[in-house]
């Protein structure tokens, strides 16, 4: 089993070596001083290999301490001040609901891969030996990438309060709770595909696997917003009792010889590329709304754009919709709650301006600007850029225009839930001395809906990263949109906290303002050059 996993992971490497190559060809400056043959270069090669093999090094607690730090940071700093020791009991109650969605729904033992395609089916290694030992060291990052973040969290914690928020037993359970939790849920999913035939990481689940996703994350993160969490005596017997449960699954998973028949049965095992763009058109194909009558009073692009619209629907307005509706529920309850419980009402005045800079992080995930370019992309421009016509500087124009005014307007149906409802609550939970923190609080919200509607339709036109294949290959757009996040994350947590909520609502708006009309100008002078297809 260690050879197989040896083999599979050299292969892994050289995989990844090729991508770092494939992205210093594409880097602007390097492009015309690489040579052609630089994929032969032995030199060059050794050095990927070493940056892979730290990356991989790395990987074992960066991708922790991101994890961490998205998912538990903003919590913890919206529900606890920084000296507040009682922050433990809910970081261990948010662990334990994310540890179960994740082991639902990031738990790789059976992803069927490029590199589970050349292994398995055209180097004909056992099945059962690839699956188990990359899961093993799957499970190994996991539970040392716990414990090496953890540890120095918990003495972090000991030393700025005067006593650890939190026995350091936890440091060795939560990791095992961790490697537990996608034990067991590896052995179920393997049972039911033994008996059923069904695999839910293919998603097969439908509505009610994404049901439970939603019901684990809202006790996250909902049930500590109302002042309820799980005992910490009621945490302990749960994780000693998953870790026992873990003990059987390991034997069913060791045992078990349907792994191969597994990789069969995932639609990506036969030929990673085509089955992707295969799976990825037909899923469009299935949401098309397809009515007599379908038309527009423009003409040109503007009449493309309408009947696009239309078409795809059920893609682009019923998310929007749904979340809309949401929100408005969300609102209608605190608003209720605001008016039932004084107390309540006055922590939730007390946290509502202050708060302001952490609603960039939520509108960072509430629009939809980059789902919204790829729907474009798979469904229209896919086809249409292989025309020379589509790509003339008028036309790609005018639909920008189009397009820009469709973006704004699906991402305002539930931001326009959010700047309406904020300034309300806040009168309702007992108003404000300043006045103008009323339009401050809409004007915000609806700046940064703005914000990124704008910013992700023009880096789609000026770094368009989709190939013919339906492939993401822009290293530029990937580090951009990256970055895009890390600033959002920054300022909602860090720079934020900074600023009086009027400075920054007023730093925000103006920078918008000088932002807006400068990405529109690079979009209308480079969008006729850079939107094309990659190769």
């Amino acid at each position: 089993m260690i050879n197989a996993f040896l083999i599979s992971f050299r292969l892994r490497i050289a995989c990844r070596v090729n991508g770092i190559l494939y992205w210093l060809k594409r880097l602007p400056l390097l492009r015309r001083i690489l040579p052609g043959s630089l994929y032969g270069a032995g030199w060059l090669k050794t050095a990927a290999t070493i940056l892979a093999a730290q990356w991989e090094l790395f990987s074992f607690f960066f991708g922790k301490i991101l994890y961490l730090a998205v998912f538990f940071g903003p919590a913890l700093a919206l529900l606890h001040s920084e000296r507040d020791a009682a922050w433990g009991g809910t970081f261990l109650h948010i662990f334990l609901f994310l540890t179960l969605a994740g082991a639902l729904f990031n738990n790789p033992i059976f992803s069927a891969d490029a590199n589970t395609y050349y292994t398995v089916f055209l180097m004909r290694m056992d099945a059962r030996r690839y699956a188990l030992s990359n899961y093993v060291y799957f499970l190994l990052k996991n539970l040392l990438g716990f414990a090496g973040v953890l540890t120095p969290a918990w003495l972090l914690s000991a030393a700025l309060l005067k006593e650890p928020a939190d026995s350091p037993w936890w440091i060795l359970l939560l990791p095992l709770l961790a490697v537990a939790c996608k034990l067991i849920a590896a052995a179920g999913n393997l049972a039911l595909f033994h008996r059923r035939g069904i695999l839910l990481n293919d998603l097969s689940g439908g509505k009610p696997y994404f049901a439970l996703l939603f019901l684990l994350l809202l006790a996250a993160y909902g049930l500590p917003c109302l002042g309820l969490i799980v005992p910490g005596a009621v945490l302990l017997v749960l994780c000693c009792i998953l870790i026992l449960v873990a003990v059987p699954a390991v034997l069913y998973l060791h045992r078990s010889r349907d792994y191969r028949r597994v990789y069969q049965a995932y639609p990506y095992a036969a030929a990673p590329a085509q089955a992707v763009q295969q799976a990825v058109q037909q899923g469009y194909q299935n949401k098309l709304v397809l009515e007599e009558g379908q038309g527009s009073q423009h003409s040109g692009c503007a009449y493309l754009n309408d009947l696009f619209i239309q078409r795809h629907r059920k893609m682009l307005v019923r998310r929007p919709r749904r979340l809309a509706l949401i929100l408005c529920g969300v609102l209608a309850a605190a608003l209720l709650a605001s008016a039932l419980s004084r107390d309540l009402a006055a922590e939730i005045n007390q946290r509502l301006i202050r708060t302001l800079p952490s609603f960039l992080l939520v509108m960072y995930f509430i629009n939809r600007g980059e789902t919204i370019t790829q729907i474009m992309f798979f469904n229209c421009d896919h086809s249409l850029l292989a025309y020379r016509f589509y790509r003339r500087p008028q036309v790609i124009l005018e639909l920008f225009r189009a397009r820009l005014r469709t973006v704004i307007s699906l991402n305002l149906l539930p931001t326009a839930v959010i700047a309406a409802g904020l300034p309300l609550l806040l009168l309702v939970s007992g108003g404000t001395e300043r006045p103008v923190e009323y339009p401050l609080l809409a004007g915000s919200i609806l700046t940064m809906s703005v914000f990124f509607s704008v910013h992700y339709l023009v880096l789609y036109y000026l770094l368009q990263p989709y190939t013919a294949g339906l492939e993401k290959k822009s290293p530029a757009y990937a580090a951009l949109t990256g970055v895009t996040y890390l600033v959002c994350y920054f300022v909602a947590t860090r720079l934020g906290s900074l600023m009086s909520p009027l400075l920054f609502g007023v730093v925000l708006i103006l920078f918008c303002a000088a932002y807006l009309p400068i990405a529109l100008l690079l979009a209308y002078r480079l969008a006729p050059k850079t939107f094309r297809l990659r190769q």
